[in-house]
């Protein structure tokens, strides 16, 4: 399963200075320092799968400060000792796919590394342009702790779940003490929004419940998993500016998707503390909900596409997009006014009260948000359609930002025969069975394999046994032995050199041995059980064409090396009648 990892990261000018007309971000690290990210990278190596490509989405708040940017994350990147692929995209990777898109095609841009959903968008696109299959999409301020955070990752995108299939599934965060509830505060202003209160029901009744899968009505920006089937129909909302991991679940209902929460799925979140005052954070919830409501009342009947309420994502964002939200937003803001003024901070107390007039004239889309989204989608759709006729070119250009390159074949290689306690690893190239594999076939042999160590004189299996794996000789020397069950001296049928195979027959007959396997020196075999060598020949036409030709090309040399012996041992039988005949006469 083709897999990338996108992580986001964002950065601003040195000592978090701040100018009009820079993108604002939650924590964009200054850069002058180091931030969260090579956290986050160091944490990589806990993880069990490392078969996938990381992709760095770097983000500048302004453009002047992308030079500067990329100087440090390259740096930073080739210093990390990061054990996966890695890519790092910028502004300046996204001038040059501007440049053969927009180029060639009479197309509206809709690519853009400002603002959080347009950044969720390239975290599908690029994905998408390298074949994909599955995007997993994880933030800078996070660390993962469980090894096998991939693996469930991967464990059920794509597939059936109840007869529906698993197009996208969310993950949640841990916070440092390992709950998975937001860390807050419950205070008086937040009695008529209570979206902490909302969002603990709503964790606790998916979250921390069975099944392990069950449909969500939120999602986690950090802890998502697209398939490629919904990132190529489904894009974020760009219009949205905060929520935009919940408006995409929201977006799927529509198009009929499916996504589920995988309540086994989490990764530890550790986001810096938050810098923007309460009333300011509110605002950005005002619009936020206030936009997305506005989805489902102008939602029109259309062919295809599917009707949602707000009960369908109770309690969790549904409550907050129904037709009280205008008398909550106005009852939290006097609320949190009033606190501003007992506290006697009046400048907050007016820009709480100013955040009654935005939710009124300003917050409140005065356009149609569900048609412009579902417009949108149309020119997301086109884009992806187009870039099928030149993907090797645009693959190039995301590929030349290519910080860290791994030679997966030896990183399977190593990993394999340290899981066989096998210290002395061989390199299959040098095998001369294995001579015209390529090493993506020599991996995939590799992780269906184990490695087994013999000791000189110790038997593989021994005349009477059963035993249906097929082994490669890799290193050292090994007979096959005749037993003279009479007593009498044993027979040495043959010798076993390395890069030969044996006991192959063993896939098609399930008989007890005839002969014995010894080893004369020390040895290193390659074991494939019965089940993953029919497996591999059933699913790899290409792998399993070379398999046979090389086991039917040392059958023959094998058939001919017996008729040879036989002859010559007739040879010496009539050579001895003859000396017979003569001593006669």
């Amino acid at each position: 399963m083709r897999t990338y990892m996108v992580i986001p990261t964002y950065w601003g000018g040195p000592d978090e200075t701040w100018q009009v007309g820079d993108a604002v971000y939650d924590h964009a690290t200054p850069l002058n320092q180091e931030g969260t990210l090579m956290r986050t990278l160091e944490s990589i190596g806990t993880l069990s799968d490392k078969n996938f490509t990381l992709i760095i989405l770097a983000a500048a708040t302004n453009l002047k400060y992308v030079a500067m940017m990329e100087e440090k994350l390259i740096k930073m990147l080739t210093n990390a000792d990061l054990p996966v692929d890695t890519i790092l995209f910028t502004e300046s990777s996204l001038r040059e796919l501007r440049k053969k898109l927009y180029n060639d095609f009479e197309m509206e841009d809709i690519l853009s590394l400002r603002g959080y959903s347009n950044i969720r968008n390239l975290c599908l696109f690029l994905p998408y342009i390298l074949d994909a299959e599955v995007a997993l999409l994880i933030d800078d301020d996070e660390v993962f702790e469980d090894a096998e955070f991939v693996t469930k990752a991967k464990e059920f995108i794509g597939k059936r779940f109840y007869g529906n299939t698993v197009d996208g599934v969310a993950g949640y965060y841990l916070n440092e003490d390992n709950e998975y509830y937001d860390k807050v505060n419950i205070v008086p202003w937040m009695t008529y929004w209570d979206r902490f209160g909302g969002k603990r029901e709503a964790f606790d009744n998916i979250i921390g419940g069975e099944p392990r899968l069950k449909k969500t009505p939120f999602a986690f920006g950090g802890a998502m998993v697209i398939h490629r089937n919904l990132m190529r129909i489904v894009p974020f909302d760009p219009k949205i500016t905060r929520g935009e991991d919940t408006d995409y679940v929201i977006n799927s209902r529509i198009f009929g998707f499916n996504f589920y929460l995988d309540n086994q799925l989490a990764i530890k979140h550790l986001p810096p503390p938050k810098k923007h005052p309460v009333w300011q954070r509110f605002r950005e919830d005002i619009y936020r909900f206030l936009y997305d409501k506005s989805k489902f009342d102008n939602q029109t009947l259309r062919t295809n596409l599917h009707k949602i309420s707000p009960e369908d994502f109770d309690p969790y964002p549904g409550n907050f997009m129904k037709e009280d939200l205008g008398d909550k937003i106005f009852k939290t803001n006097i609320i949190l006014a009033l606190n501003y003024l007992a506290d006697g901070d009046v400048e907050a107390c007016k820009k709480t009260i100013e955040n009654i007039y935005l939710a009124r004239y300003d917050a409140v889309p005065h356009s149609d948000t569900y048609d412009e989204y579902l417009q949108f989608q149309k020119k997301w759709r086109k884009l992806l359609e187009r870039t099928n006729d030149f993907g090797s070119e645009l693959k190039e250009i995301i590929l030349s930002g290519q910080i860290v390159k791994f030679d997966k074949y030896q990183i399977a290689k190593k990993q394999i025969f340290q899981q066989s306690g096998v210290t002395e690893d061989v390199d299959l190239q040098n095998v001369e069975l294995f001579k015209n594999f390529n090493k993506k076939e020599l991996r995939r042999l590799l992780h269906i394999s184990n490695m087994i160590n013999l000791k000189a004189n110790e038997y593989l299996f021994q005349t009477g046994d059963m035993n249906d794996n097929v082994y490669i000789l890799l290193q050292g020397n090994m007979q096959v032995i005749k037993v003279n069950t009479n007593g009498g001296e044993d027979v040495i049928v043959m010798e076993i050199l390395p890069g030969e195979h044996l006991n192959e027959s063993a896939i098609f007959f399930d008989n007890p041995h005839r002969v014995s396997i010894k080893a004369i020196t020390d040895s290193i075999l390659m074991m494939i059980s019965k089940k993953n060598a029919l497996n591999i020949l059933a699913e790899s036409p290409e792998i399993a064409s070379k398999i046979l030709w090389e086991v039917s090309k040392k059958l023959s040399e094998r058939l001919k090396h017996t008729t040879q012996k036989f002859t010559d041992t007739s040879d010496r039988i009539s050579d001895v009648s003859d000396h017979m005949d003569n001593l006669e006469k």
